[in-house]
């Protein structure tokens, strides 16, 4: 439920476009070699792994199973702000209500967590209060309704956990996987609720370098008090009046939500002879050479004339090992001025990025790279994306969903509480540091250069093709690895059991309906037999990486008419989604499929419509993470991302 809406979220069909963990320690010297015996039951817990008895060496030897050690202190949490919140309230300590009210089941349905005091959230304060006795229930948050939601939360019973050996299989076992992953289980577990050898061996090695006991290669009561301590997350709550089942998120490591750059190239446009000459990019240019020692200093003007050519070229000839002296500022340049000075208040960004989502490889690259540009003002930053719309005219209300889509957040250091509002703006013009974006009349699939003048659902659209124009990839139809990347969330448990088909037999249908080209029954073979994302569909996965690999035949072509093009043999990989967009038409039963093997966020950047996610939605923190190191440049200190 959002107070924004107060509906359904609207269906995001938006088309994608053309945390390392430390290993763990190695053994030094320490005591004698165990008991025999207990040599034995290790090699015992050992005979189903992969690996067998050498999987030893991979709990850092007899020595450290013998060194007891005190087991880490848990970490601890911080508050929501204190003070009264009433209707048009917004920021954290509404977000931190919203989340309370939910859980404590005040509010009708699970609330969406935007931190905005809406008409929902004031009616689940007027509830609450009523069911403590606060009475007259004023729908205003105040310091003793505060308190008392704070003690109502505190006292929600913690999950019910079940002891989890080698062969257990559910819910359980998926969640122990995702805390084992967030705390650095190396290599990462599939999230696919089954007590396999791979993750006993990541149990073996947690007892051992974590627990400090002897391992039983169990998760027992003790070791999920440990886990359960260290990572928040990892359960299934019952949400609102309506005890909606909602899992909660496990978060894992930090996100990158940016598209993976292009090797070899620059976050900075060419600046200056062959490149722009004006705008912001000259602007960060002249700061930049100001900082690291023009001679004399150079006026902020955004113009690139000769007295900023001289001065750059001064700086390029300057260089240890000296750079040419071109008076361009390009790779090269960019990186030692970087280098020499990493703060500016104004700056330009070219970003050649590349993602996979379903399967397959998109990239806003060459002249399509994402450019946008930020202003570091006395009260506030601003981002711009600058296009050059062709077609159609633009949509005025597309400027607006932008706006309130993005402008959620501020920046706060975190030392001294300043705080910077990060304003986003799309705005019209052309030139080498803008956009293209083709409008066209009717509906469609949109990406990043292509957008649908009568698109019923352009207030999540364009605001999700802006993101991409601001270099944040999507998140929807993502493999495990990405996910847990992009979102800063472990993959979620979901369907842990299945439809009561084997995995391997849905796998074995899927490869045939491949091989067949047929979109149509490889949906029958999956979203028809009741598959749904989550554990059991990744034991799909990996029951299909399994199989022997085959060549999807080729077409030959037909002469019509009308002409029909031959189609060459595709040779499978065992990577299901990536084999799913080679070997299957491009259609809807195709998408529909792969969606069920793979993962999405409820985010603008993932798949709201399909992905209802009262904690995961609209804009987040991460997607702004770039422009947080940015003011820690600029300004210092140690910036986060907070809503306003």
């Amino acid at each position: 439920m959002s107070d924004l809406s107060e509906g359904p979220i609207p269906d995001q069909r938006a088309e994608p476009k053309l945390p390392a963990t430390p290993a763990p320690g190695t053994d030094t010297a320490g005591p004698a070699l165990l008991q025999a015996g207990g040599n034995a039951a290790l090699a015992r817990l050992l005979q189903s792994v992969p690996g067998g008895p050498a999987a030893l060496a991979e709990l850092s030897g007899n020595a450290q199973v013998a060194r007891l050690v005190a087991p880490p202190a848990p970490g601890g949490g911080g508050g929501a702000p204190a003070g009264p919140l009433t209707a048009g309230a917004h920021g954290e300590g509404v977000r931190d209500a919203q989340i309370k009210l939910s859980r404590v089941q005040a509010s009708a349905l699970p609330l969406t967590e935007d931190g905005r005091f809406g008409p929902l959230t004031e009616a689940a304060v007027r509830t609450f209060q009523t069911s403590v006795g606060i009475a007259p229930p004023t729908g205003v948050l105040d310091a003793a309704t505060k308190t008392r939601l704070d003690a109502a939360f505190a006292a929600l019973p913690p999950p019910a956990r079940t002891p989890l050996s080698l062969g257990s299989a559910g819910a359980d076992v998926g969640f122990a996987q995702q805390k084992l992953n967030a705390l650095g289980a190396s290599p990462r577990l599939a999230i696919n609720a089954q007590f396999d050898g791979a993750m006993l061996i990541a149990v073996l090695k947690y007892e051992v370098g974590t627990l400090s006991r002897f391992p039983t290669g169990t998760v027992d009561a003790a070791m999920w008090a440990d886990l359960d301590t260290k990572v928040k997350g990892g359960f299934v709550a019952a949400e609102g009046a309506s005890a909606t089942p909602v899992e909660q998120h496990t978060g894992s490591g930090t996100a990158n939500s940016l598209g993976t750059q292009v090797a070899g190239t620059s976050l900075h446009p060419v600046t200056g002879v062959g490149g722009l000459t004006s705008g912001p990019a000259v602007h960060e240019l002249q700061q930049k050479l100001n900082r690291a020692g023009a001679a004399p200093a150079l006026k902020d003007d955004g113009a690139f004339g000769p007295k900023t050519q001289a001065a750059l070229q001064a700086f390029q000839s300057g260089r240890v090992p000296p750079l040419a002296a071109t008076g361009t500022a390009d790779k090269a340049t960019w990186d030692a001025l970087d280098a020499a000075a990493p703060g500016s208040m104004t700056g330009a960004v070219e970003r050649q990025w590349t993602e996979e989502v379903g399967g397959h490889t998109f990239g806003l690259t060459g002249a399509n790279a994402s450019r946008y540009s930020w202003e570091i003002q006395k009260t506030r930053m601003v981002v711009t994306a600058k296009i050059n719309f062709v077609g159609l005219p633009a949509p005025a209300a597309w400027f607006g969903h932008v706006e309130s889509v993005w402008n959620q957040y501020m920046g706060v250091d975190t030392v001294s509480k300043k705080s910077m509002p990060i304003d986003f703006k799309m705005t019209r013009g052309a030139g080498g540091d803008s956009n293209t974006v083709s409008v066209v009349a009717g509906t469609g699939r949109a990406n990043a250069g292509k957008w649908f003048a009568g698109d019923p659902n352009a207030a999540t659209t364009i605001p999700h093709e802006f993101g991409h124009l601001i270099g944040l990839q999507d998140e929807y139809q993502q493999h495990p690895g990405d996910f847990v990347r992009v979102t800063g969330h472990e993959p979620p448990v979901g369907d842990a059991t299945g439809p009561g088909v084997p995995a391997a037999t849905i796998a074995a249908n899927l490869q045939a309906a491949m091989l067949a080209r047929n979109s149509v029954n490889a949906r029958a073979a999956s979203v028809g037999a009741g598959v749904k994302e989550g554990a059991f569909a990744q034991q799909v996965v990996a029951a299909y990486a399994a199989m022997p690999t085959a060549t999807v035949p080729a077409v030959a072509g037909l002469p019509g008419p009308p002409p029909v093009p031959g189609q060459p043999a595709i040779p499978l990989s065992g990577n299901l989604l990536r084999d799913l967009d080679a070997a299957l038409p491009n259609d809807n039963d195709r998408y529909e499929t792969i969606q069920r093997f793979s993962y999405s966020s409820g985010s603008i950047m993932g798949d709201p419509g399909r992905e209802k996610d009262p904690h995961d939605h609209g804009a987040q923190p991460r997607h702004i993470a770039e422009f947080m190191a940015i003011l820690g440049r600029a300004l210092g200190g140690t910036w986060e991302a907070k809503r306003r």
